[in-house]
């Protein structure tokens, strides 16, 4: 099959350049999409590329893009949040929808996904979401670092300590993730949601997908993927294979103009 990717930089609100690219398929896609990646990961990280990747083989188009400060896109991590985490993966939606590709569907990974949940209710062209690893809660990120002694605050920096990395943010990153709740935008969200989580994950335990679940209270689906599936879905194909059909199965019967 003759896919294809192109770069799409957009800019985020605060006038930021974002790098984005867009995995388009043979011919003209079924719909478009977006793909908001990990906490720190990139659009090159593994689950981003690999479910765009295997979408595009189903005929859906697919934005995948750097958060502000990360990857090749312009900013400063450091200076960024859980707020302006749903701003950029606002912005990537609206972006397509201004150059006439309104995306139908969303997939966060990890904490992108319970930003997602946050964005949905601006993002009016949404048809489905699907959460993947994600966390019930921002302020979930925060304790489970606490809990493990991951998280060192001294005066306005927080040092971090994220898959084995030494990452420094300001201290207003923390208090953004902690005060900030996605129950009530779980619970109002009104469109397909589903709730993909590796039964073994060991970043975001597999309760955190059971209370997503349970909260909504929409048209919605509890999705565990494979036995040996990881959080980073590191394990190959399979995983992003089994999301992408899942995804675009559903589609195939519910695919509004």
């Amino acid at each position: 099959m003759n896919r294809r990717t192109v770069k799409f930089p957009f800019s985020n609100n605060r006038g930021q350049e974002l790098a984005g690219l867009l995995d388009l398929p043979e011919g003209e896609p079924l719909f478009y999409g977006v793909f908001a990646p990990c906490f720190t990961c990139t659009k090159e990280s593994h689950a981003a590329h690999k479910v765009c990747r295997s979408l595009t083989a189903r005929g859906i188009a697919m934005l995948r893009f750097d958060m502000t400060g990360l990857g090749e896109s312009e900013g400063r991590f450091a200076e960024t949040n859980f707020s302006t985490r749903i701003l950029d993966i606002i912005a990537a939606c609206n972006a397509l929808a201004a150059a006439n590709k309104a995306p139908k569907l969303l997939i966060g990974h990890s904490i992108s996904g319970t930003a997602a949940l946050a964005a949905a209710a601006r993002l009016p062209s949404l048809q489905a979401l699907a959460t993947l690893g994600a966390p019930s809660e921002p302020s979930h990120v925060i304790n489970g670092l606490r809990r493990q002694n991951l998280i060192t605050i001294t005066g306005d920096n927080a040092e971090m300590i994220i898959s084995g990395r030494k990452i420094v943010v300001k201290k207003q990153m923390v208090e953004d993730m902690e005060a900030h709740s996605v129950a009530e935008a779980t619970a109002a969200f009104d469109r397909r949601l589903f709730v993909f989580h590796a039964p073994h994950d060991d970043i975001v335990p597999y309760r955190h997908a059971q209370m997503i679940y349970d909260r909504a209270t929409c048209d919605k689906e509890f999705v565990p993927l494979h036995e040996v599936a990881t959080h980073l879905l590191e394990k190959g194909d399979v995983d992003a294979g089994f999301i992408a059909e899942t995804l675009s199965s559903w589609f195939d019967m519910h695919l509004r103009p």
